[in-house]
């Protein structure tokens, strides 16, 4: 069994991988956009430029590492298909890899991890190929969210005047109570990780009361990870 990690894109081949109810206000999602400020669309294609570039860079190196392990061998060059959700890059691997011709992969803790046990390859060139299936298939499938610390600078200054510009009054329009926005730095730091700026903190006493808000006035996240 090979460790979590296996699943990282550093170590890929290491293992041998918005409500339909909104307020008028929210309807584009892209209010926020300043002379300081990309708008949304300016957003999503810088981000997505750079997570793919992060993508190549970690594709290079496990190139090197194949090539060390197997000589100067050819490996196919994939642009990405599309890029998948932590939780949906087993499933997608292990589709990607019976195509390939190796049925027996199998996806493990919760998505995130790749299972070999039920491969029956014990020849070189057997072993080889499923090396080659592995970074041919993780080249297609990417998860953005393992590039994260890439592409924050990027992804926070639009979520954070969407934060002050659309979510905050929609919350407070609907009724809710919502704890003071971080500054542009602590907001920054936080976004993405445990400590991130939660609006929704003070949204009544259960999780129903959250995903109604939520459904009613989209978190940031929501539109950036929603958008096409």
């Amino acid at each position: 069994m090979r460790e979590r990690d296996a699943a990282r894109p550093l170590r890929a081949v290491l293992v041998l991988a918005l409500a339909s109810v909104v307020l008028p206000a929210l309807a584009a999602c892209a209010a926020p956009s300043t002379a300081a400020t990309p708008s949304l669309q300016q957003t999503l294609v810088a981000r997505d430029a750079a997570a793919a570039e992060a993508h190549a860079q970690t594709l290079a190196r496990s190139a090197v590492f194949l090539r060390e392990k197997w000589g100067p061998v050819a490996l196919p060059e994939e642009p990405i298909d599309r890029w998948v959700g932590a939780s949906a890059w087993g499933p997608t691997m292990v589709r990607c890899l019976s195509d390939d011709g190796f049925p027996g992969v199998q996806s493990a803790d919760g998505g995130e991890r790749l299972d070999f046990s039920g491969v029956r390859a014990t020849e070189l060139r057997e072993l080889f190929e499923i090396d080659v299936a592995v970074y041919r298939c993780q080249s297609q499938y990417p998860v953005r969210a393992w590039f994260e610390d890439e592409v924050r600078d990027i992804e926070a200054p639009w979520a954070l005047d969407y934060t002050r510009a659309v979510l905050v009054p929609c919350l407070l329009a609907s009724g809710h109570e919502v704890p003071p926005v971080p500054d542009d730095e602590g907001f920054r730091a936080g976004w993405r990780t445990e400590s991130a700026f939660d609006a929704f903190a003070l949204v009544g006493e259960g999780p129903s009361d959250r995903s109604r808000a939520e459904a009613r006035c989209p978190a940031p996240e929501t539109v950036l990870d929603g958008t096409p």
